[in-house]
């Protein structure tokens, strides 16, 4: 057989193989996208339901004491600015904090009727975030390993792929363990 013949046809198998990686590579970060924003935009949904249900609660909670509820208040500045879902997370959980020491303090509220029934939506809501947020865990765990790990990280780079932030502290360092 001609050398040069053979040569082109292994080049050509060498270039196949490289256009088929690549092909299958981008597909599982486009799938994986797929999941995560599908999982952002549920995040923000229940992010703003909870803030909409705490901000229904500080008048109530108003109503009912007089005095210490100002910490809670700035829960009601938190429509008014323009962070992003991880900003407003970590500032809900605060204000959710905040409204649990109040509940502690002050175990006369736990018989308001009111305060009852956003409690129960509160928890409700807390659950379907929670959920939504190990979904947007786990297939960013994926995603973060696609962009790091070899060979799918030359099809990251071409393509421009970038880590993504966890939205727990303990799914990240989980990665760091299993990247290194």
């Amino acid at each position: 057989m001609d050398p040069l013949v053979l040569t082109i046809g292994i080049i050509a198998i060498v270039l196949l193989i490289i256009v088929l990686g690549t092909i299958y590579y981008k597909n599982k970060f486009q799938f994986t996208l797929v999941k995560i924003n599908e999982a952002e935009n549920n995040i923000d949904i229940y992010l703003q339901k909870k803030l909409d249900i705490l901000c229904r609660i500080v008048p109530v909670i108003k109503d009912n004491l007089k005095e210490g509820t100002e910490d809670f208040e700035k829960v009601l500045l938190l429509k008014s600015k323009n962070i992003n879902s991880f900003e407003l997370n970590t500032e809900l959980e605060k204000g959710m904090h905040q409204f649990i020491e109040l509940l502690d303090i002050n175990p006369s509220l736990n018989e308001v009727e009111e305060i009852s029934t956003l409690q129960c939506e509160l928890e409700e809501n807390e659950d379907d975030l929670e959920a939504s947020k190990k979904y947007y865990n786990d297939n960013v765990a994926y995603y973060n390993r696609y962009v790091h790990v070899f060979p799918s990280n030359l099809v990251g780079f071409i393509f421009r792929y970038h880590h993504k932030e966890f939205y727990s502290d303990e799914k990240e360092e989980m990665f760091q363990i299993l990247k290194d």
